[in-house]
């Protein structure tokens, strides 16, 4: 494959790279790309391209910026055997490229063999063992010519129609068709941002843009509008004063301060629609229940639908599945609180109260409030692991009911309630979590101790009025 390259667009640019027709027996560019899409590899709104070639195919697509190398290897597998299979025995090899969004020259190629294909799906290596021997090149584009054509490439992404440029002398000639609906306005617009975007790709040698419209239809009239690099400055500026009168706002997305309207909520398109609506479920049933699913989980649901169109697939799947550990694990804590009733521990027993057995004594190690054997406990444990903020959320509210105060943390049992979720968190070596429950725990002492130290004081004052008496 040497030095050819796929450039990046939905079909754009590729013409002055092609180095011939495919072979017969070999699938088109178009039913190349059309498999691929098909197969579902790539989140929907990833554009791919492909040249088809008697020495292999070529793939150009968009690397996410969250992709490991890992990712990236296991795509391009799955992209080579999708190839391989469409044509058997006429691809001897796929080459893949993904390339840097923020910097539109470079990009990673992984080359994968029909070899490698076969041995995967006969099982004659691993996973593991095929990963590690696909190598990734990191490689950039250095040529003018091909970086200014992979840059507009890019860039279009509401454009139909192909871009095609041509580097000569200190000029950039930029063909495109022209399209008959757009009015004179659109049309210069249009020359001044492929202008702009293909000056600033290039070196600061090429001095002019000509860009022109070719009319496809019976007139054959080409619209063409040349721009230079200098004129692109004014010509900015002038556009920024017109548009200053155009108010631009900011809004917020729904969900994302968190409240969002759970119930009449739809699902966007993209990948795990199914998981998704799994955890669209466990928030309409925590909602109908009035349990507070949460500020920061509520956002996390959303920014996950948000992404599902163009997130790795693994990826989403990770923050879908620990999502979805949280939501099971608070909608277990609501479902158990419905039957929970509180046990008061030896320890909280006034000492002038009898004990309920003779064997009861306060215990050396602090046992689960609320758990009567081992089963339970777990429970309790898996409650407070999934959501500890939740749960004690829910005990106080609990409590509340209990004390004249209507304040749950007021009850006597509440800070044993806290000293059990602070120790299971560092049992799990979520110590982290655990320092905001022993702050608010440090302070209820201290406030029951001051309790205490005033109630002798109390007494004194009474004892001398009494002899004032």
């Amino acid at each position: 494959m040497g030095e050819k390259k796929v450039i990046l667009v939905s079909g754009l640019a590729i013409s002055s790279l092609l180095l011939g027709l495919p072979a017969l027996a070999l699938p088109s560019d178009g039913e190349a790309v059309d498999a691929l899409e098909k197969a579902k590899i790539l989140a929907p709104t990833i554009r791919l391209n492909a040249r088809v070639a008697e020495d292999g195919i070529e793939v150009a697509t968009y690397k996410n910026p969250k992709a490991n190398q890992n990712d990236c290897k296991i795509e391009a597998l799955l992209i080579a055997k999708t190839l391989v299979d469409l044509a058997p025995g006429e691809v001897p090899r796929v080459v893949v490229y993904f390339y840097n969004s923020t910097s539109l020259s470079s990009f990673k190629q992984v080359s994968v063999t029909a070899g490698d294909v076969k041995a995967f799906a006969a099982g004659a290596v691993s996973k593991d063992e095929l990963l590690k021997s696909l190598v990734i090149k990191d490689d950039s584009i250095i040529e003018p010519a091909k970086r200014v054509a992979s840059y507009l490439s890019e860039r279009q992404y509401v454009r139909p129609n192909r871009v095609n440029t041509q580097l000569k002398d200190d000029q950039i000639f930029i063909t495109t068709a022209l399209d008959s609906n757009m009015s004179e306005r659109l049309l210069k617009l249009e020359a001044v941002k492929l202008a702009e975007q293909a000056l600033e790709a290039a070196p600061v040698e090429y001095k002019l843009a000509q860009v022109t419209f070719v009319d496809h239809g019976q007139s054959k009239e080409n619209r063409v509008i040349s721009i230079s690099r200098s004129s692109l400055a004014v010509v900015g500026e002038a556009i920024n004063g017109a548009l200053q009168a155009v108010s631009l706002t900011t809004q917020k997305a729904q969900g994302a301060d968190g409240k969002v309207d759970i119930q009449t909520y739809e699902l966007k398109d993209g990948l795990r629609k199914s998981e998704r609506s799994e955890l669209l479920t466990i928030l309409r049933h925590l909602d109908k229940e009035a349990v507070n699913a949460g500020k920061a989980n509520i956002a996390e649901f959303m920014a996950i639908d948000d992404i599902a169109a163009t997130a790795i697939d693994a990826e989403l799947l990770d923050r879908i599945d620990k999502l979805k550990v949280l939501l099971t694990g608070l909608e277990a804590n609501m479902e158990s609180n419905k039957e929970f009733k509180t046990v008061v521990p030896a320890s909280s027993i006034p000492a002038t109260s009898k004990p309920a057995t003779s064997t009861a004594a306060t215990p050396s190690k602090l046992a689960a409030p609320g758990a009567t054997d081992e089963g339970s406990a777990d429970i309790l444990k898996a409650r407070i692991l999934a959501n500890p903020a939740a749960h004690i959320a829910a005990m106080e509210a609990r409590l509340a009911q209990k004390t004249k105060s209507h304040i749950g943390e007021e009850h006597s049992n509440f800070p044993t309630i806290l000293q059990y979720v602070i120790d299971t968190l560092k049992a799990n070596g979520r110590s982290a979590e655990a320092a905001p429950f022993e702050a608010r725990l440090a302070k209820l002492q201290a406030k029951a101790q001051e309790k205490i130290q005033e109630k002798p004081q109390d007494k004194g004052q009474d004892k001398t009025q009494e002899t004032g008496k």
